[in-house]
């Protein structure tokens, strides 16, 4: 029975280590058709464990900035403003050179939930009118910083590298709290 045990053990073992890796090949270059076709088997497990990220692995360009900003609105039951809208980010801009590993994982769920509208009207905005009471909407959309390609920051040597950012606002959105 010990001996079944330890077999069992070893067979497990070998079947996650085999799962995980396959899982870094596969979504590692997620653009792919591997990555088109398995996809679905791995990302559920990438998602909780912070495997799925959205660069592609074998680009040596560096991942765009990304932020959701928000606006909360209070308004009455005629749409007149009842009190100053709230402004911000998520994650924080502050938070942008902090590669600590909780912090980084704050621009994966960004990312997560602004790739889906459906996602967000899910997750986030129930969370962010519970932590503004009386709002009545939420407005969204990303901003999205371009970043030039390495090939073009060669040939702007001179240039500023602030000045060669471009930002971009996509997926706008607007939710109701109530």
């Amino acid at each position: 029975m010990m001996r079944l045990m330890k077999l069992f053990k070893k067979v497990f073992l070998a079947f996650v280590f085999v799962y995980f890796t396959s899982m870094m090949i596969v979504l590692g270059n997620g653009s792919s058709f591997l990555g088109r076709y398995l996809g679905h088997f791995f990302t559920p497990v990438a998602n909780q464990v912070g495997l799925n990220t959205t660069w592609n692995f074998f680009s040596p360009d560096p991942a765009h900035t990304m932020y959701l900003r928000y606006i909360v609105h209070f308004e009455d039951e005629y749409g007149n403003a009842i009190k100053e809208s709230v402004q911000s980010l998520f994650p924080p801009e502050e938070t942008n050179d902090d590669f600590r590993v909780h912090i980084r994982r704050l621009s994966y769920v960004m990312r997560f939930y602004a790739s889906s509208p459906s996602r967000l009207g899910e997750y986030l905005i129930p969370w962010l009118c519970k932590k503004n009471p009386g709002a009545t909407r939420i407005q969204t959309d990303v901003l999205f910083n371009r970043i030039p390609s390495l090939e073009v920051a060669s040939t702007l040597i001179e240039s500023e590298y602030n000045d060669l950012i471009k930002q971009e606002e996509i997926n706008q959105n607007v939710f109701s709290c109530q």
